[in-house]
């Protein structure tokens, strides 16, 4: 019944925004400061070249709404999205604040500025899929605290978070709380925008065996993003490397202790747009389990093509991924994906 609630009550507000929009409204009232509202639709299809891996199938991938505005001119902002794939559901909110020169400090739950990727818009997402240094570290949304220093030629962000163990937060299992430190370089180049870096998340996890104590999870990693415009024709190269290490406890009749693994995930992605309307891409994507082992990795080979209607706001994705591992007995598999996107 709350569900059903929740569901009229965003169909309401849906259809009073259209109706405002419909009859020439140009923005919305609000009780104090300004509302601005955005979205992301995505939707698509999956072919699975091997029937053994899974059904062919369409799918919606995201359905959200956004709501950001400002309650204090130049000091106080906000951000909130909503996903509404099944069911309303708050994935972030943040008060915004910019009380220290040329410094933001964010507080609430969203995606920290951790990884080439993670805090991306998934709007702006080359490739369907993210790269493996995401989808295999990632720590999605947390609850806390960051802040975002920019300066003309360095970024830094420094964050304190619930904690990486618990991806999508909402509290803390352990008092010990996780780290984000992070510094992006700028330099100016004719003709071209890159931005290199690297970022390091000190994480901490309970002990099974004694709540009172932690384990190391640990993530250390470094970036390139490059785009080069001449002639009308972009070239944009993308590469991230990530390592981790996860101390985990262990007990036997004889003893209690710890260990550590150790891994390890890297990609490079190419994407060449000779005309406004149409990229071609392709990522390589590696990913080491524990790099004290032999035969136990992951990769894959993803080629895609961008068709821009109007830019990312109306566009169509189509990838082929070509997945391969080192252990025996593992049979290379292919799977195409296509998705249409809308955004606003």
């Amino acid at each position: 019944m709350k569900k059903l609630s929740l569901f009229i009550a965003g169909l309401m507000l849906l259809s009073l925004l259209i109706c405002s929009f419909a009859t020439g409204a140009t923005e919305v009232k609000v009780g104090k400061g300004d509302l601005r509202i955005g979205g992301i639709l995505q939707a698509g299809y999956t072919y699975n070249a091997e029937d053994e891996k899974g059904n062919d199938s369409f799918w919606l991938k995201r359905a959200r709404f956004l709501f950001w505005g400002t309650i204090v001119p130049d000091k106080v902002k906000y951000f909130v999205q909503l996903d509404h794939r099944g069911s309303i559901s708050v994935l972030d909110y943040k008060m915004q604040l910019f009380y220290i020169e040329k410094t933001q400090i964010a507080i609430g739950r969203f995606l920290p500025n951790f990884t080439l990727y993670m805090p991306y818009s998934t709007a702006k997402l080359e490739m369907i899929n993210y790269p493996f240094t995401t989808t295999k570290y990632a720590v999605w949304r947390q609850c806390g605290i960051q802040s975002t220093t920019k300066t003309e030629y360095v970024d830094f962000n420094l964050g304190i978070f619930n904690g990486g163990d618990v991806p999508n937060n909402w509290g803390d299992n352990n008092d010990a709380k996780d780290f984000l430190v992070r510094a992006d370089v700028k330099p100016p180049i004719e003709e071209a925008t890159v931005r290199f870096g690297g970022y390091a998340w000190v994480g901490f996890a309970p002990d099974p065996n004694d709540n009172e104590e932690t384990l190391k999870r640990n993530r250390f990693g470094g970036f390139v993003k490059a785009d080069y415009t001449k002639d009308d024709v972009t070239v944009r190269v993308r590469g991230e490397f990530l390592a981790a290490e996860d101390e985990y406890a262990y007990s036997t009749k004889d003893s209690d202790g710890t260990e550590t693994d150790n891994s390890q995930a890297f990609f490079g992605h190419v994407g060449v747009q000779p005309v406004p309307q149409v990229e071609f891409m392709v990522r390589y994507d590696s990913h080491d389990p524990c790099t004290d082992k032999d035969d136990d990795g992951t990769s894959a080979v993803t080629g895609g093509v961008n068709y821009y209607i109007d830019a990312i706001n109306a566009m169509f994705y189509l990838n082929y991924i070509h997945n391969m591992a080192q252990w025996e007995d593992f049979e290379d598999y292919g799977v195409v994906q296509a998705q249409a996107q809308i955004t606003f």
